[in-house]
């Protein structure tokens, strides 16, 4: 049974929230968790939902670990972007994941995440990626760096659009036709503060400045492909 107390009852420890809808993950990891950082609280949860309801306060040196699905699109980006925005300044997100795809990693990043753990590594790895990330640090996979080396013939010669992750190339090309943030959002079934994530993360991508710009830079990339 996964057991939690009320922030002002757990202590003056910072605390390990970890959020992960599968009960033996959960379970395995906490009793982990606790033996490996002792100075931490280890409290779990099955959602985020719960989480919230579990009232565990947000302070300095807090860590959450949330289960993290790609394969959900839009919805799990919706779920990331909803904890972020409750989660206190100084409290560090790590992201568990089945997904090794490089693209998702770098934009879960950007986003604000301070660790992406595949869940093909060791429990030692995930351990000390935790620790990482609870001392300042950011956790990147191995396989990700990896997979995004080569030179710059190499670089050159993919297509511009593979850098963008599936959503990203929809919002683009929603982007490319004239259309506001309101109406992509509703078009591609997201929410407009997930379309803006989006759209900031094209334009820095692309060095653009402005939604217009993204546009033909993209347009201009897709043409130079034609030639």
């Amino acid at each position: 049974m996964d057991a939690f107390e009320p922030a002002e009852e757990v202590g003056l420890k910072p605390a390990i929230a970890i959020i992960e809808p599968r009960q033996l993950v959960r379970e395995c990891l906490r009793n982990c968790l606790a033996e490996a950082i002792p100075d931490h609280d280890v409290v779990t949860f099955a959602s985020i939902d719960e989480w919230e309801r579990g009232a565990v306060g947000h302070r300095d040196g807090d860590l959450v670990v949330l289960y993290y699905d790609p394969r959900e699109g839009g919805r799990g980006a919706q779920r990331e972007a909803a904890l972020r925005a409750r989660i206190g300044p100084n409290t560090s997100l790590v992201l568990l994941c089945d997904s090794e795809d490089p693209s998702e990693i770098v934009e879960r990043l950007n986003e604000g995440a301070r660790g992406y753990i595949p869940t093909n590594v060791s429990l030692k790895v995930a351990i000390e990626a935790m620790r990482l990330v609870r001392a300042g640090g950011v956790f990147v996979p191995a396989s990700c760096l990896l997979q995004r080396r080569g030179g710059p013939e190499e670089a050159g010669a993919t297509d511009p659009r593979s850098q963008f992750t599936p959503r990203q190339t929809a919002v683009l090309e929603q982007l490319q036709k004239g259309k506001a943030n309101k109406i992509i959002a509703f078009e591609l079934n997201m929410k407009e503060s997930t379309v803006k994530v989006h759209v900031r993360n094209i334009m820095r991508k692309v060095g653009a400045t402005n939604r217009t710009e993204v546009a033909i830079r993209a347009f201009e990339s897709r043409s130079d492909l034609k030639l």
